[in-house]
């Protein structure tokens, strides 16, 4: 049972030191994989071994696994780019907070210190940028904290993310639980 528990552990661990990054289509399809490069519009996108080039037009949301790659910077700089009429205000809501809101560690242990009941307290929470530190300081978008676009699509991300992090904690003690009971 303790070789189960590394397998699994070893598992999960070379899962999340590989950050993968997400691209969603506006059909609601959902890839992962690396996104290599911006040009024209288009996203070179790698999964699988095999590139595809999709038309900007056809994405609905990219989450990148390391903020730190420089595609990622690109990417930030053609949003903003063709933002001159606040067309990306939710872009910009889910992007400041994916990157800056919450302490998802922490996050993570109160998932598994009160499950539920964590999950609950972080859906009735209203998130603002304000309110995280972290978005105040780093965020390029202050001008549009006030926008009620911006605020809803930031709230909705901070919410997922943060409830995601309850959920996998309150998961990570239900598996410990019945790992240590098997044993």
């Amino acid at each position: 049972m303790m070789r189960f528990f590394f397998i699994l552990a070893f598992a999960i661990f070379a899962n999340v030191s590989f950050p993968r990054d997400i691209l969603t289509l506006t059909n609601q399809n959902v890839f992962e994989g690396k996104v290599l490069k911006i040009e024209n519009c288009n996203i070179v996108f790698k999964v699988n071994h095999q590139k595809y080039i999709v038309p900007s037009s056809d994405i609905y949301s990219i989450q990148f696994g390391n903020v730190n790659d420089k595609v990622y910077s690109d990417y930030i700089d053609f949003m903003h780019s063709t933002d001159n009429d606040g067309d990306n205000l939710c872009l910009d809501g889910r992007l400041d907070a994916e990157n800056y809101h919450g302490k998802k560690g922490g996050h993570f242990f109160l998932g598994v210190l009160f499950g539920p009941f964590a999950m609950i307290g972080t859906a009735l929470a209203n998130p603002t940028p304000e309110k995280g530190a972290k978005t105040f300081l780093l965020s390029k978008n202050k001008e549009e904290f006030a926008n009620p676009e911006y605020l809803s699509c930031y709230k909705k991300k901070a919410k997922g993310q943060l409830i995601g992090m309850e959920a996998l904690g309150w998961g990570a003690w239900i598996l410990l639980v019945l790992v240590a009971g098997g044993l």
